[in-house]
């Protein structure tokens, strides 16, 4: 319970922030252009509360909290369009203006959040290759364990976020992504590897880089058994610390990485292991038990021995920036979360991306909630994200959305003429539709999700 409200003061948070600024670059632009502001709402729906300012504005707080809205005189009404003060008497330019600005604040937002976390000293995992699964597209290609990614398509990668992004952004295509890297930890020698991403499905529960064969590096992992967990299926077979698995049902496993694979992916209710001990080999016979894995959505394998990782202090460095460097970061940061954004926004509509990646407010709120329990830094950084996408989803072209509003309005500049009030209001109804089908969707994936 304490999680669930933890969840939901979050995205209460971080949704009245992102709402806020939205609202307020609408409004700030209007005064801009000296139209007239009737009310400034955070939320939709009845208002609970209000206040009338000097300025003549209502600013309110109403009942459902899930967006909000500047509603600006003449807006909807064009009996008003001669009137001084009027929405609809400003020029195309002006108004194209006010409605840009709510957005074009969202990403603004962005970069002044990532300049602070730039400010503040980043700490970042480097992008090392820990494993390659054999007959992977990652292996076709040419990677070895210790491989540190410097770039993807030329877009600089200096962690795993950025992997993430530019592979992500490219997913689906006919044309291999152009990754360079550097061996041994980025002590050897440079070289360009051509990575496929044809067969790349992106589903909500898959590890895009374990669909393409490689494993984050987490320092040099042991292939001895050194833990086995009491009255698990390895301790009822006779496996003891000290013993290493060396074959399971006759697959070889030359590393602690592929016992993991043979195991959990095992769909047999047994297991032949081939166990060596002090340079003598025997066999043991497993019965793993089975647990339901939420991520995978499927029952995984589970045996109960674990080995030692050690550490390795050359995988994670901090990164301090001057002022002006972290806000030249800041605007790359906000730029390349924006081309991931459209990218993405793009398969999905060609059908390269499934539409089970689509979140809604459940997974906000769970987001919102997991990236503040971890700090405040990575609350940023999540508010950073959302503020990206909030700003791209509302230049989308639909009717109900700012970009549906600047396609009216970039009609009205090119063909010189409004379009039909019946024609605007045909188009806002099946933009509505839309945006109602998208949220429906989002809403099913997140409680799916849950299960």
């Amino acid at each position: 319970m304490f999680a669930v409200l933890w969840n939901l003061l979050c995205f209460a948070v971080a949704l009245g922030i992102l709402v806020i600024v939205h609202e307020a670059g609408h409004f700030f632009a209007a005064r801009a252009c000296k139209v007239k502001i009737l009310r400034f709402s955070v939320g939709f729906g009845k208002v609970l509360f209000s206040r009338t300012g000097k300025d003549g504005c209502e600013y309110s707080l109403s009942a459902i909290p899930l967006g909000g809205y500047v509603k600006m005189f003449g807006e909807n009404d064009p009996s008003n369009s001669d009137a001084e003060g009027s929405f609809l008497n400003r020029s195309c330019a002006q108004r194209a203006f006010i409605i840009a600005a709510g957005p074009l604040s969202n990403i603004v937002l962005a970069v002044i959040f990532y300049t602070i976390i730039n400010l503040t000293g980043v700490t970042v995992l480097r992008p090392v290759i820990g494993d390659v699964v054999p007959d992977s597209a990652a292996e076709q290609a040419g990677f070895c364990v210790y491989d540190e990614i410097v770039s993807v398509n030329g877009h600089k990668s200096q962690n795993w976020q950025d992997v993430l992004i530019n592979l992500l952004a490219d997913a689906g295509s006919d044309s291999p992504a152009k990754v360079e890297v550097v061996k041994d930890l980025g002590r050897g020698e440079t070289k360009t590897l051509s990575l496929s991403l044809a067969a790349l499905e992106l589903k909500a529960e898959q590890d895009p880089l374990s669909e393409l064969g490689l494993k984050r590096c987490v320092g040099i992992v042991g292939d001895v058994i050194t833990t086995v967990q009491s009255d698990s299926p390895a301790d009822k077979a006779g496996i003891k610390p000290g013993d290493q698995i060396v074959e399971i049902n006759g697959v070889k496993t030359p590393s602690w990485y592929r016992v993991q694979q043979r195991i959990e992916g095992a769909l047999d209710r047994e297991l032949n292991l081939v166990i060596e001990r002090q340079g003598q080999k025997y066999t043991a016979k497993v019965i793993p038990s089975y647990v339901y894995d939420k991520r995978l959505k499927r029952d995984k394998a589970f045996v109960g021995v674990g080995v030692t990782v050690q550490p390795l202090k050359e995988l994670s460095r901090e990164i301090t920036y001057s002022f002006p460097e972290a806000v030249v970061k800041a605007g790359y940061d906000t730029w390349t979360m924006s081309r991931f954004v459209v990218a993405t926004a793009y398969k999905m509509l060609s059908g390269a991306i499934s539409p089970e990646n689509i979140s809604g407010p459940i997974s906000i709120a769970k987001g919102a909630g997991e990236s503040a329990s971890i700090g405040l830094t990575f609350f940023i950084s999540f508010l950073a994200a959302i503020s990206v996408n909030l700003g791209i989803f509302n230049l989308i072209p639909i009717p109900v959305l700012d970009g549906g509003q600047l396609l009216f309005i970039a009609y009205e500049a090119i063909i010189h003429k409004k379009p039909s009030p019946v024609a605007q209001r045909v188009l806002m109804t099946a933009g509505f539709g839309i945006l109602i089908a998208l949220t429906v969707l989002a809403v099913f994936n997140d409680i799916r999700g849950l299960g």
